[in-house]
């Protein structure tokens, strides 16, 4: 039955648009972690709940869950059209929602109602989102668990690899900008000039020696590789340190 199970949940859910993931987390939660799909659970006004996401008895009627044997009730309930993907639709459900509209829809009747709570219907302390949040970690644990035999990894919607479907926004992509250069224009120019000698050292000392004290200008967008790489050995000959203290000008690392 765990193949079954677990394919069935897998079709479930694309059927639905949902992270398989996160229709396996609330099963195991719902049927406290056995994924029983004849799981008795208390009465309320809606009668006694059932099933892999506890149906009320009206609910079970109208989605055409079967109850006469294990084989039975797993069958009735998963699938494309299976009675767990009839009562999402009918309720609400649209394609890409996360986890806490899955599970607002399972326990409050339609997404979006994160809020509520069926404490007083028999059901744990907490509202939905206390419960997703706070209480179905171990559940998710047991999710992964069912969901990873056979081998592979754990089937998943392309749209919704967070924790917790799309409860987590991924992060916006923001392009990077080049850091302005802390190396002046004019020292960088210096750096990788040549005078008739072709001596770069020379050539810089020589400019640096007229140079203003005054704070030179930077680079937008920060100076060429072989521009850096020069002034980098430049910077760490001595005679041209003793030359930018001597001048009042900031030290580059």
């Amino acid at each position: 039955m765990a193949t079954d199970l677990r394919s069935g949940i897998v079709a479930t859910a694309r059927s639905l648009g949902m992270n398989p993931l996160d229709l396996a987390t609330i099963i195991s939660y719902e049927t406290a972690g056995t994924f029983d799909p004849m799981k008795a659970g208390p009465t309320t006004q809606w009668g006694r709940h059932r099933g892999l996401i506890q149906f009320g008895e009206p609910q079970a009627k109208q989605h055409g869950v079967d109850f006469s044997s294990p084989d039975a009730a797993l069958a009735s309930q998963l699938g494309e059209d299976g009675a767990v993907a009839r009562y999402f639709r009918s309720s609400g459900w649209k394609p890409g929602m996360g986890m806490l509209d899955a599970y607002s829809t399972v326990n409050a009747g339609a997404p979006g109602r994160y809020n509520a709570s069926d404490a007083n219907n028999g059901g744990a302390p907490g509202s939905v989102r206390d419960k997703v949040e706070k209480q179905m970690a171990d559940h998710r644990r047991k999710a992964e668990q069912l969901l990873a035999m056979q081998g592979g990894p754990t089937p998943s919607t392309p749209a919704q690899q967070s924790p917790f479907g799309s409860m987590a926004p991924a992060p916006m992509a923001i392009p990077e900008m080049p850091a302005p250069s802390p190396i002046p224009v004019e020292v960088a120019q210096y750096a990788t000039a040549e005078d008739k000698k072709g001596n770069m050292l020379s050539s810089f000392l020589s400019s640096l020696e007229t140079m203003p004290a005054a704070p030179l200008g930077r680079f937008p967008g920060g100076p060429s590789q072989a521009q850096a790489n020069a002034l980098s050995n430049v910077l760490n000959n001595p005679t041209v340190a003793d030359l930018l203290m001597s001048k009042r000008m900031p030290r580059r690392a």
